[in-house]
């Protein structure tokens, strides 16, 4: 029980001496590290979705502008695929079992 206290002491002092850019930039690599498994879906005009991709331990990304707000595409990296670039407008993004 000791060694997890001091774990944790030692994890407190570095996040408290980190900015917060830091520190999201610290869990975003984490997250790039566990990754999920994920069920992209395209709609087309009609309503109807017309492709899916699934994402196997993985992440979809997007580009951010200056107020965080996301633009543009999603792009990740498809069992089927490869690498897939979509349209965020028109994209469905579900984490699955």
């Amino acid at each position: 029980m000791g060694i997890n206290r001091f774990l944790f002491f030692i994890l407190l002092l570095f996040f408290s001496g980190c900015t917060e850019e830091s520190r999201n930039k610290i869990f975003k690599q984490a997250d790039n590290v566990l990754g999920k498994d994920l069920r992209v879906s395209y709609v087309a005009d009609s309503g109807n979705i017309v492709k899916v991709w699934n994402v196997k331990d993985g992440k979809v990304t997007t580009h951010k502008d200056e107020s965080g707000a996301t633009s543009g595409y999603y792009y990740f990296w498809s069992v089927e695929n490869g690498y897939v670039q979509v349209p965020i407008v028109r994209t469905i993004v579900e984490e699955i079992d």
